[in-house]
């Protein structure tokens, strides 16, 4: 066998086996090689392919447009993505061939079927699209439980959006707000809603516990660290907390001389118990509250201002209960929900008497409408607790109520209430509207009055 003999074996070897179909022409564009193969892609015959001349199989429709057609005429390399018969997508790409002359003696094509490539490019394009739907889906639902019920009030939206945005990031958060306003309650939505809502929460309020011994009992002690110290020692509320959360509530009150400790632990990320000299990293978040003007008693130097910046990082300021009526009837649902829960009970709140209370001033906050709820299903023996209970729990008279309504406000106060009820169940105007025997667009009007937004 000489050498061209060989070459031409090899040559024909490499073409057959190419992962790319070749596809060659003369200079006139006649059909020099071209795989069997070929008919799968193309779904022509390889006999009626060999042989033939591409200008004539592109204006039969074949090959259009016929890549290489476009090198001869162009003398130019080109890419095409093309579609074939039997809908498979091809990227094609074209080269002139010329002798040592430069003279112009055919044209090569190489086509790689990307049809498989194409569908899982659509597939990881639906699974990108998916896997963003859940997140959305995931966020939804996280906001839902920073957000009990049917939150209508602007300012507390804002703080929960932040509270929800704060909720994963490992920063120090202040709370502050009046008394009661549940900034105990915040913040343990807050650790609910964080990757660390599987750790220890714990809550501690540094204006009940004494001077003497809250230092003990944040950071812990070692054995012998002073008189009636226990054997072993003790951990603090910093080493009990772990990896979850620590809450520091009333941090107004803690005294300035552990107020330079705990500065110390948020910028050094470590503490020691005491009477130790052993150095304890700290792991924990740290969420503060007040209801105490911490500037204020900067200027007086009961607070110091470089804690203050510390602690500081992300402010939630809970408006009180009178700046945000509109959310009055869902806290009555939430809480009343919450001790049914506690107390294994299924009582609830007769429309005149969460009327009622709608129209009260609650100075205490949530903390004063949390008791007067727990009061009156406590002591209530049915399960519709109704404006009698008012009387026994309370020293205001119940007929006053009637006495300060128009009929308009109370038939409003009462639709608001039903509608609100019946909507955390059947959570779409179309579902809600089926229920009440109103149209959708009725219970449209009803979801944007009473509740805020609306629904489909």
């Amino acid at each position: 066998m000489d050498l061209n003999e060989r070459a031409y074996i090899i040559l024909k070897y490499i073409l057959d086996f190419s992962f790319d179909e070749i596809f060659i022409t003369d200079a006139k564009g006649n059909i020099i090689y071209t795989r069997e193969s070929k008919e799968k892609l193309f779904g022509i015959p390889h006999e009626k392919i060999i042989h033939q001349n591409v200008f004539d199989l592109e204006k039969e429709g074949i090959f259009v447009p016929s890549i290489i057609v476009n090198v001869l005429k162009e003398k130019k390399e080109k890419t095409f993505v093309q579609e074939t018969r039997n809908k498979s997508k091809l990227i094609i790409a074209g080269y002139p061939i010329f002798d040592e002359d430069n003279t112009l003696i055919g044209a090569i094509s190489f086509s790689r079927d990307i049809t498989e490539v194409e569908s899982l490019k659509k597939e990881n394009e639906q699974v990108a699209r998916a896997i963003e739907q859940y997140r959305e889906e995931i966020a939804t639902l996280k906001r839902q439980t920073v957000k009990p019920f049917h939150m209508k009030n602007s300012k507390m939206d804002k703080v929960l959006d932040i509270a929800y945005k704060a909720a994963d990031l490992d920063i120090t958060v202040l709370i502050d707000g009046e008394s009661g306003v549940g900034k105990n309650h915040l913040a343990q939505k807050v650790h609910e809603i964080s990757s660390r809502r599987n750790e220890p929460f714990i809550e501690v309020n540094c204006g009940a516990i004494s001077e003497s011994l809250i230092e003990s009992e944040l950071f812990g002690y070692e054995e012998g660290a002073f008189t009636g110290a226990k054997k072993g020692g003790n951990k603090g509320y910093f080493e009990a907390a772990g990896e979850g959360t620590l809450f520091l509530d009333e941090i107004g009150e803690l005294p300035m001389n552990l107020q330079v400790k705990f500065l110390s632990v948020l910028q050094n990320q470590f503490f020691m118990r005491v009477g130790g000299n052993k150095k304890i990293e700290k792991q924990c978040r740290i969420i503060c509250a007040t209801n105490q003007n911490l500037e204020e008693l900067i200027r007086k130097k009961q607070f110091r201002e470089d804690l203050y910046y510390r602690i500081n990082v992300m402010k939630l300021t809970m408006p009180p209960l009178r700046e945000r009526r509109e959310d009055l009837i869902s806290l009555v649902y939430e809480i009343t929900e919450g001790f049914n829960t506690k107390y294994r009970t299924q009582k609830y709140l007769s429309p005149e008497l969460i009327a009622w209370i709608s129209k009260q001033e609650w100075p205490g906050n949530i903390r004063e409408l949390q008791n007067f709820i727990e009061k009156a299903m406590i002591v209530s023996e049915t399960n519709e607790i109704t404006l009698e209970i008012i009387e026994v729990i309370t020293d205001r008279k119940s007929s006053k109520f009637y006495q300060d309504m128009t009929l308009n406000e109370y038939i409003e106060s009462a639709e608001k209430e039903f509608i609100l009820q019946m909507y955390n169940k059947y959570p779409s105007s179309i579902q809600l509207g089926e229920k009440l025997g109103i149209s959708q667009s009725t219970a449209n009007r009803k979801i944007r009055k009473y509740i805020g937004g609306s629904q489909t």
